[in-house]
Order: structure tokens, then C-alpha cells, then sequence
């Protein structure tokens, strides 16, 4: 447990370390701020359009400090050679690759959460409510997809040859994961054999996002903030984590460097 800790803190501080990535969150948190503008055109329905846009900032800026967190260990690791360093120290594949997994989930962590505290601020100054429990249900369901995500990536990053190529099915997933709702409802409208299979694999392999945002659900009587419903949410995220990380520890395992 102290390796996966001290791979954890390894990968956090790298991250931090990266200039790009600072830039990023610094942009993120402006991004952000930039919804007190956007409000000015909403007029009485202000409150509602800082939220929205201010939870669809958080999963964006999210997402694409995991995009750049790959990106800078995946070059790391090809190019620079460090995964060579690291595990001819007593690390196991399988301890490097949790480590790996924490100390990213770790700084996407701290992007949301600076995130959330800029958006809770903007919130309070246009006199809504910024400790709401569902505006901070609905964040913490992001930070889980993105945890998802993550676990995802990792697996592409070992299982393909080239970085840009891990970040374009990166970015494939995570388009056609918010879109798997729709792939249901369009295998269900097709008579197409064929055409069924493809989208169900889709729908089963890839995954479902859509159960992650509830962003446009904060001000209508739904009973998707009920415990049941973000159990099951929970239980999928830690079921199919389980499940990419398991796979990418097998492969991992593997691989040749």
C-alpha cells in the first residue's frame, strides 16, 4: 500500500509539475467565471443558467485535464523511458498501475473542486443557494464519470501503440458515452439485425455517461437525487472501474519495454 501510495503522489506532483496543465485549470476556473456573463442575458432564470453551464464547464475542463494527464504519462513513459526507472525499483506492474489510476483521479480532484467552489461563489453572489445538495450531488456524479473515464483511459494507454492514438478513442468514448441513451433507442427503432448488434455492443461495451449527468435534472421534481438511484449509479461506476482496470492490469502485465 505505501508503493501504490508513493506511484499516487508520484503521478499528483507530475501532473502539477506541467505547465499546460496549470494553464488549463486556471482557464477552467476563468471558464467558469465567465458564467456571471452568461447570467446577465438569462434575466429572472439567472440562478438556473449559472448552474448549467457552470456543471457543463466542470465535466468539460474535467475531462480534458484527463486528456492532458494521459497525454503528459503516456510521453513520459514512451519517450522519456521513466516507467523503465520506476518499475526496476520493487513497484509491481499492478501497484504502478493503481497508483497511477489515484494520483490522476487525485488531480481531477482538485480541477473540481476548484471548479466547484469558483461556481458555488458565482452562485452566491447571484443569490441562489450554493450549498444545495443536489448542485453538490450533481458535481460529485461527474467527478465519479470521470473516475470512470480514467480507468478507461488507462487502458488504452496500455493498450495502444502511439498517444495520439489513445486520445482520439479517448475522446470516442467519451462522445459516445453521452450518447448511449440514444444508441438504445435507435437499435430499438431499427429493424436491422446487423445494425442491432453493433449499437447493443456499443451500448454494453462503452460507458454510460448519461447516467453521470444530472445537471439539467437540479431544478425539476425528478427521483434521480433519490438514494436508490445514485446506489446504482455508484455500484456501476465501481463495477466497470473494477472491471477496465482489471483489464488494463492484465495487459499491462503483458507488455513488453
Amino acid at each position: 500500500m505505501r508503493r501504490v501510495a508513493a506511484v499516487a503522489e508520484y503521478i499528483f506532483k507530475q501532473s502539477f509539475r506541467n505547465k499546460i496543465l496549470n494553464v488549463l485549470i486556471m482557464f477552467a476556473v476563468f471558464g467558469i467565471g465567465f458564467a456571471l456573463v452568461i447570467s446577465e442575458l438569462a434575466q429572472e432564470v439567472e440562478v438556473k443558467m449559472v448552474t448549467d453551464f457552470g456543471l457543463f464547464a466542470i465535466g468539460l475542463f474535467g475531462f480534458l485535464t484527463l486528456a492532458l494527464s494521459i497525454t503528459v504519462q503516456m510521453f513520459e513513459e514512451t519517450e522519456l523511458k521513466t516507467i523503465s526507472m520506476i518499475l526496476v525499483k520493487p513497484v509491481t506492474r499492478l501497484e504502478y498501475l493503481i497508483g497511477k489510476y489515484i494520483g490522476i483521479t487525485l488531480t481531477i480532484l482538485m480541477n473540481v473542486l476548484l471548479m466547484l467552489i469558483t461556481l458555488m461563489v458565482i452562485i452566491q453572489i447571484r443569490g441562489g443557494d450554493p450549498w444545495s445538495l443536489k448542485l453538490i450531488t450533481a458535481a460529485g456524479l461527474i467527478f465519479i464519470s470521470l473516475g470512470v473515464l480514467t480507468s478507461t483511459a488507462l487502458l488504452l494507454s496500455v493498450i495502444s501503440t502511439s498517444v495520439p492514438g489513445a486520445l482520439i478513442f479517448l475522446f470516442f468514448i467519451y462522445i459516445l458515452g453521452h450518447l448511449t441513451m440514444h444508441l438504445k433507442h435507435l437499435a430499438e427503432a431499427i429493424n436491422n439485425t446487423a445494425a442491432n448488434i453493433v449499437i447493443n455492443i456499443f451500448y454494453y461495451v462503452l460507458p454510460n455517461l448519461e447516467l453521470f449527468n444530472l445537471k439539467d435534472k437540479i431544478f425539476s421534481p425528478s427521483g434521480l437525487f433519490s438514494p436508490r438511484y445514485l446506489g446504482f449509479v455508484i455500484l456501476y461506476a465501481s463495477l466497470y472501474s473494477f472491471a477496465t482496470l482489471l483489464a488494463a492490469a492484465y495487459v499491462f502485465e503483458k507488455k513488453e519495454y
